[in-house]
């Protein structure tokens, strides 16, 4: 299991400097860490949620097994995510930031690796669990039960934990970006990422000087909300996908990037 860990630090760290580097050189050394650290510890809560739920389905699956089956699907979503890594920092480096006339290129940005890491998710369990249900003999139903509900355990744990670890990436716009956000509100006043999911389906107006707030905590002096109309248009919210409800930080300010004075 040694090897596994060594792996998945290796190969998570590499994604998250890559997207890191959205922002700044900086963010993405702490993503040196704070991937890493996100990867574990929701694979840590994942092995045991994956033990108890199998439990209610068979129980022929003993907890050391599913421990390393735990680990070896986010070694593989690890190493997916790295070789996506250069695609990554390029986009990274070359999108278009947003400004106080909008979101730009970002939420394509975001949209885009929550895609990536979606997919490398969902191919990389799927992948384990069938291994290892083959080597169990267990019938279609059960296996097929133990899939969704591994899937499902896996997007409750590994979407909370990225909200408290946020940012993992933020516009280079923004200033005086925190380290960890935990349970701040985001832009959207959402304290978790189940909310913030919610806010995707039926988003709240947005402040109407949100893009220059301050540092956690702090607010424009501006307190009027946009009107619906004027909020960033729905394909770019779409696109937006769980990534601000996660891994983004747009709470805290963005400065003006065309000269605009402030009010």
């Amino acid at each position: 299991m040694a090897r596994l860990a060594l792996q998945i630090a290796l190969a998570s760290a590499v994604y998250g400097f890559s997207v890191g580097s959205l922002h700044s050189f900086r963010l993405g050394t702490w993503n040196l860490l704070k991937f890493p650290l996100l990867i574990f510890l929701t694979s840590l809560i994942c092995a045991i949620a994956y033990y108890v739920s199998s439990q209610f389905i068979t129980k022929e699956l003993p907890f050391r097994e599913v421990v390393r089956l735990a680990l070896s699907t986010f070694r593989d979503v690890a190493v997916l995510l790295a070789s996506l890594g250069p695609v990554c920092f390029f986009l990274a480096r070359t999108v278009v930031q947003p400004d106080e006339r909008g979101l730009n290129e970002y939420p394509f940005f975001l949209g885009l690796n929550v895609f990536f890491i979606a997919l490398s998710g969902t191919a990389a369990l799927v992948r384990q669990t069938l291994g290892l249900l083959r080597k169990r003999h267990l019938t279609l139903r059960r296996s097929a039960l133990i899939v969704l509900a591994w899937l499902a355990l896996s997007l409750f744990a590994g979407g909370q934990c990225a909200w408290v670890l946020r940012p993992f990436y933020g516009p280079a716009t923004i200033k005086d970006i925190p380290f960890m956000e935990g349970s701040n509100p985001d832009y959207r006043g959402a304290r978790s990422f189940y909310e913030a999911v919610y806010h995707l389906f039926d988003p709240p107006p947005l402040p109407k000087g949100y893009y220059r707030r301050g540092r956690t905590g702090e607010r424009s002096a501006v307190p009027d909300v946009l009107p619906a109309r004027a909020t960033p248009a729905p394909a770019s919210s779409s696109a937006v996908g769980l990534c601000p409800t996660a891994f983004a930080a747009p709470h805290a300010a963005l400065t003006p990037r065309h000269g605009a004075p402030p009010r």
